[in-house]
């Protein structure tokens, strides 16, 4: 149980992917099962628990606890015989035998040997992987197309892939070909993934955080507009979370656009028992939504930056496509962008 709650709770954090045709994952006592985004049961509560569609195949936890995978019509695509699966992406998942990982072809039904430490899901048609403490790539036949000889790399985006020798030193980027595209003049750097044209580079000492398009050039530099601090994470829908500025106990923060400009921002009171470095009112857009926390309490606001649902849930994840899966006092379940239930069930460790 445990085990499912975690992998439940990275799942919905994660904003990376989207609902396959509005299906969405219900969980209750009657078993697992599919809601489309006005709450209809798509796929009947026939499993003991399922995670969400990720292109077409879903992953699904059968009565015995064995894992498998189904498609968009409930039909079993992946027969239930796995103790593992995780990370679908492109089509592919990947299993864990003897305490190793390997890859499984959904479509093909074909399973590569289980031989790595550890597997990154597909992007962009390659996987990172990890054998020997050293972090290569594979494509989708399992065959290296980068040796693994990295101490880390991220996955591809934009046809790009950060890599580092050592930590935050030599770091750099490289093509689908393994060749080095982007290398920086000083070590000491942290280069995360791109997104939207724009990676952030973490620097060790300070944990400072510039950005860099494609061609390695820095168009927000965290020296030039400082205090802002934006988290060193990715953009989203063309804008990042960032702190404008702050003390002990206030806290001005919004969100900043891919030209370094603030779009918006909000001044906050720093509750007493929580940090500045623990305080975050704002989170990622995710389907034209962000989250907006005020007093323990979460609603949502809109792209005009308007508050369209009020912070009345204890917690709460992002949209994804139509819906939001939130708690409020006894029961759980998903909301649409007007705040009504679409579903719900009465809330579970109350």
């Amino acid at each position: 149980m445990k085990r499912i709650l975690l992998i439940l709770a990275i799942l919905f954090l994660s904003t990376e992917n989207v609902f396959s045709n509005n299906l969405y994952p219900i969980n209750d006592k009657s078993g697992g099962g599919f809601i489309d985004s006005k709450g209809n049961i798509i796929i009947e509560q026939k499993f003991n628990f399922t995670f969400r569609f990720i292109g077409n195949y879903a992953i699904v936890q059968s009565k015995n606890q064995k894992y498998g995978i189904i498609d968009k019509s409930g039909k079993i695509v992946l027969n239930f015989e796995y103790e593992d699966l995780s990370d679908l992406s492109e089509n592919f998942v990947i299993y864990k035998e003897n305490n190793k990982y390997g890859i499984i072809d959904i479509e093909k039904n074909i399973k590569s040997k289980a031989i790595y430490d550890r597997i990154r899901p597909f992007k962009e048609g390659l996987a990172a992987v990890c054998i020997n403490n050293k972090w290569g790539f594979i494509n989708k036949k399992g065959e290296t197309v980068i040796e693994a000889k990295y101490f880390d790399v991220s996955n591809f985006s934009d046809g790009l892939a950060a890599i580092s020798y050592e930590k935050y030193k030599t770091a750099g980027y490289i093509n689908k070909n393994g060749k080095i595209v982007i290398t920086f003049n000083e070590n000491n750097l942290d280069p995360k993934e791109f997104k939207e044209g724009l990676a952030p580079v973490l620097k060790g000492e300070d944990k400072s955080c510039s950005y860099i398009n494609k061609k390695g050039k820095i168009v927000i530099d965290k020296a030039k507009i400082n205090p802002i601090n934006s988290y060193c994470g990715n953009f989203y829908e063309g804008l990042r979370v960032v702190f404008i500025d702050n003390d002990p106990h206030n806290i001005l923060t919004g969100y900043m656009d891919k030209k370094g400009k603030i779009k918006y921002s909000m001044l906050f009171s720093i509750p007493e028992n929580v940090s500045e470095g623990e305080f975050n009112a704002f989170e990622d857009f995710n389907s034209n939504m962000a989250q907006i926390t005020i007093d323990y309490k979460t609603g949502y606001i809109n792209k005009e930056f308007k508050l369209v649902i009020p912070p009345i849930y204890e917690f709460a994840h992002d949209f994804i496509g139509d819906l939001a899966y939130v708690k409020f006092e006894n029961k759980e379940g998903y909301i649409n962008k007007k705040g009504e239930w679409v579903w719900s069930k009465e809330r579970e460790g109350m």
